[in-house]
C-alpha cells in the first residue's frame, strides 16, 4: 500500500509537476504545431458555426415535418373535410400562428377539389378551388385578424392543384413509401419541391407535403408552404471571425441563405437576391468555394484550402438532408489570415511568458499549498461529519481566497439542499403510494371473461393511468350500481399523458377520477368522452394533451364498445380468423381542441378465444441497445405465443419480452396494459 503524504506536500508538489509540464507542453505545441494548430481550429469554428446552422434548419423545418404528420392524421381521420372551409381554418390557423416560417397550407384532393389558407401581414385568406364542379372559377375569402369580417369574391383562374408539383411528388411518394412503419420511413413519406417562388403570395419558398386516403378512399394531398426569407436573415447576420461568410445553398446550386455581406443588410434586396446562383449574384467567393469543395466524393466534408480573389481560404461543407433525395449545402469560409493573425506575437509571449510563469511559480507554490491545505482539511472534516449524517450545523471557514469561500458557501448550500431532497425524496415516495392506490386493487369477477391489467411509471410518478369499474344490477335500486364483486358490465379506461413525472400524473388522476364520476351517475359513454374533452381542453397548457381509451364490456351480450382519443394502436385478436387486427384511433388525444366528433365505434361481439388489448406508448416505443422499438409487431409475436393462456399470463409475457429485449433498462416512457380475453360462450 503507498504510504499516504500530507496534503500539504502532495499540492505543493503536484502543482509544481504541474505547472512544469504544463507551460513545457504549451512551449513545444507553439513552436512547432502553429500550422496543424490552424487547421485544428479551422475545422472546429467551422463545425461549430455548421453545427449553429443546422440547428437552425432543424428548428426550422422540424416543425412544419411534425405539424404535416398530425395534419395528415386528422385528415386520415375525415377531420380535414374541403367542403367546410369555416371548420378547416378553425384547425389549421392556429399551425400557421403558432410556426411562422409557414406562410400557407393546401389540402387537395383527386377531383381538383382545394382549400388554401394563406396568411399575408396581418390578412388572412381562402381560396377555394372545384375543378370538378367550377371549372376555372375559384372562389377567395379575405379577412383580418382572428374574427374579423369576411368577404368573398370570384375569380377565373387556370390552375389545377392536380398539376402542381407538391401535389404530384407527393403522390409519387406515397406509392413507393404506403409500408412506412418507422420515424425515418415516415419523413421519406414527406415530399420536398425544388425552392420556388410561391403561385399564391409571389414569395420565395419550398413546399412539403404528404399524401393520404381519407375515409372515403379518395386521395388527398395537405402541403405547407415554409418561406426561406428567415433563412437568410438568419446568415445575413451571422459571421464568422472577422471576415468569415455563411451560406446556404439549394442541391442545384441556388442560394436561400445570403453570406454576411454589405448589400445584403437591406431586407428587400434579400428578398430579391434568393433562388439565384452565387455567380448571377456576383459573389465570388461561394461559387470559388462550391468548386474546390466539389472535388471531396463525402458529404461531410472536412476543411479544404482554396484561393478566391487572390486570397487563401477554408472552407468546410455539409449537406443537410430533408429526404434521401432532397438536401440543402451549407458552406462556411474563412480567409486564412484571421487564423494567423498574432500568431508570431503569440509565440514570442508565450515562450517569454512561460519562463516568467514558470520562475514564479517555484516562488509561489510552497505559500499557496500552505493558503489552500487549511481550509481544505476544514472541509474534508466536515464532509466527514455530513457522511455520518450531520446535516444541521454550518460551516464557518476563514479565508482571503474567495474560490475558498464559494465553496465554502456551496458546502452549506449542498447541506442545506441535502436536506430538502431528502425530504422530496420522502414527498416523491409518498406521491407514488397515493397514485398506486388509484390503480384498482381487485378487478371484478365477469362470467366468462378474464381481465388482467398493469401499470408501471418511468419516473417515482407517472402519466400513464388504467381503471376497471365494475357495475351490477341492483333490483332493490332498480338500476346499476358499482361492484367490487361479481359485475354485470365493466367500464375501462387507458389514459397516457404527455411526459411524465408529477404534472402528468395529476392530470392522469384527473382523467380517472372524472370517468369514475361520470360511471356513477350512469352518463353514457359518449356523454363521457365529450366532457372529459372539454373539460381537460380547459384545464391543459398549449402543447399538453393526453390519449385516451374508455371501453365498455357487457357480459351478458358478450359486447365490447369503446372510444380512442389518440390512443393506438389497439390490438383485436379474432380467435376465428386467427389473426391480430390493428385498430386506429377515433379521434386526436383529448385537450387538444373542443371541436371533436365523438363516435362510439359499433359493438364487437366476444367469442370465445377473442383477445382485446390496449396498450400504452411505453410498451409499443421501448428499444434496444441499437435504438430500435419493440413496436407492434413484438407485442401482436407475444400475444399470439401466448393466447391460449389466461390475460394474466399473457401480461406477464409481455412483461419478460419487453425486459430482455431492453436487457432491464430503465424504462424512458410509463408502461400500462390492460388485456380481455372471452373465455367461453353464453
Amino acid at each position: 500500500m503507498a504510504r499516504a503524504i500530507p496534503i500539504r506536500r502532495s499540492l505543493l508538489g503536484s502543482f509544481l509537476l504541474v505547472v512544469i509540464l504544463l507551460g513545457g507542453t504549451i512551449l513545444i505545441i507553439t513552436l512547432i504545431g502553429s500550422r496543424q494548430a490552424i487547421r485544428t481550429f479551422s475545422q472546429s469554428l467551422m463545425s461549430q458555426t455548421i453545427d449553429q446552422v443546422e440547428g437552425k434548419l432543424s428548428r426550422f423545418i422540424d416543425p412544419a415535418i411534425r405539424e404535416l404528420h398530425l395534419a395528415r392524421s386528422w385528415g386520415s381521420n375525415g377531420l380535414l373535410d374541403i367542403s367546410d372551409p369555416e371548420n378547416l381554418n378553425r384547425i389549421l390557423m392556429p399551425l400557421i400562428k403558432q410556426h411562422p416560417q409557414i406562410s400557407s397550407l393546401m389540402v387537395a384532393d383527386d377531383r381538383g377539389r382545394e382549400y388554401l389558407l394563406l396568411k399575408i401581414g396581418e390578412k388572412w385568406q381562402n381560396r377555394i378551388v372545384r375543378r370538378d364542379e367550377w371549372g376555372s372559377r375559384t372562389r377567395w375569402l379575405e379577412w383580418f385578424g382572428d374574427t374579423g369580417k369576411q368577404t368573398e369574391t370570384w375569380k377565373e383562374m387556370s390552375y389545377d392543384p392536380r398539376l402542381r408539383p407538391w401535389y404530384q411528388g407527393a403522390q409519387e411518394r406515397y406509392k413507393v413509401k404506403t409500408d412506412a412503419s418507422t420515424l425515418d420511413e415516415m419523413d421519406e413519406t414527406i415530399h420536398w419541391t425544388e425552392p420556388y417562388t410561391f403561385f399564391s403570395s409571389k414569395t420565395p419558398g419550398i413546399t412539403a407535403s404528404i399524401a393520404f386516403r381519407g375515409p372515403d378512399q379518395r386521395m388527398y394531398v395537405v402541403g405547407f408552404d415554409i418561406l426561406l426569407r428567415d433563412i437568410s436573415d438568419f446568415t445575413a447576420q451571422l459571421k464568422v471571425k472577422e471576415n468569415g461568410k455563411v451560406t446556404v445553398l439549394t442541391d442545384d446550386g441556388r442560394v436561400i441563405g445570403l453570406p454576411a455581406i454589405e448589400r445584403f443588410e437591406d431586407p428587400e434586396e434579400r428578398q430579391r437576391a434568393l433562388l439565384k446562383s452565387p455567380l448571377d449574384l456576383g459573389i465570388t467567393l461561394a461559387s470559388d468555394a462550391a468548386v474546390a469543395l466539389a472535388k471531396q466524393s463525402d458529404h461531410n466534408h472536412i476543411p479544404l484550402k482554396f484561393t478566391s480573389n487572390k486570397e487563401v481560404w477554408w472552407g468546410q461543407v455539409r449537406h443537410f438532408y430533408l429526404t434521401s433525395d432532397r438536401y440543402l449545402v451549407i458552406a462556411v469560409m474563412v480567409p486564412e489570415r484571421d487564423m494567423l493573425d498574432g500568431l508570431a506575437q503569440v509565440r514570442v509571449g508565450v515562450v517569454l511568458t512561460t519562463g516568467g510563469v514558470l520562475v514564479l511559480a517555484i516562488l509561489l507554490a510552497f505559500l499557496l499549498a500552505r493558503r489552500y491545505s487549511q481550509p481544505i482539511e476544514a472541509l474534508v472534516q466536515q464532509i466527514n461529519g455530513i457522511s455520518r449524517g450531520s446535516l444541521e450545523d454550518n460551516l464557518q471557514i476563514e479565508s482571503g481566497v474567495s474560490e475558498i469561500k464559494q465553496l465554502t458557501e456551496a458546502h452549506n448550500r449542498m447541506r442545506i439542499s441535502l436536506r430538502s431532497l431528502l425530504k422530496l425524496e420522502r414527498d416523491l415516495q409518498l406521491a407514488r403510494q397515493i397514485q398506486q392506490k388509484t390503480f384498482p386493487d381487485k378487478l371484478p369477477d365477469l362470467n366468462g371473461f378474464s381481465v388482467a391489467a398493469w401499470s408501471e411509471p418511468a419516473e417515482e410518478t407517472g402519466g400513464d393511468t388504467y381503471d376497471v369499474i365494475g357495475s351490477r344490477y341492483d333490483d332493490e335500486v332498480g338500476a346499476y350500481v358499482l361492484s367490487e364483486g361479481y359485475a354485470d358490465r365493466v367500464v375501462m379506461l387507458l389514459a397516457d399523458a404527455t411526459g411524465h413525472g408529477i404534472g402528468p400524473a395529476l392530470t392522469a388522476t384527473e382523467v380517472r377520477a372524472m370517468l369514475r364520476m361520470a360511471v356513477r351517475m350512469g352518463q353514457p359513454l359518449s356523454d363521457i368522452a365529450t366532457h372529459m374533452n372539454e373539460q381537460l381542453c380547459a384545464d391543459l397548457h398549449a402543447g399538453r394533451f393526453i390519449t385516451t381509451w374508455i371501453g365498455e364490456l357487457d357480459v351478458a351480450e358478450r359486447s365490447l364498445i369503446s372510444f380512442s382519443a389518440g390512443q393506438a394502436p389497439l390490438l383485436f385478436y379474432d380467435a376465428d380468423a386467427g389473426e391480430f387486427q390493428q385498430l386506429e384511433a377515433d379521434t386526436p388525444p383529448f385537450g387538444v381542441t373542443v371541436d371533436i366528433e365523438v363516435r362510439i365505434n359499433k359493438k364487437i361481439i366476444l367469442k370465445p378465444g377473442d383477445i382485446f388489448a390496449v396498450i400504452s406508448d411505453g410498451v409499443f416505443e421501448a428499444v434496444d441497445q441499437e435504438g430500435n422499438q419493440f413496436d407492434a409487431t413484438g407485442v401482436i409475436n407475444v400475444l399470439s405465443a401466448h393466447r391460449e393462456k389466461s390475460p394474466q399470463d399473457m401480461l406477464e409475457a409481455l412483461r419478460a419480452a419487453v425486459s430482455s429485449y431492453t436487457q432491464n433498462a430503465a424504462a424512458h416512457d410509463d408502461r400500462t396494459v390492460i388485456i380481455i380475453k372471452c373465455t367461453e360462450s353464453v
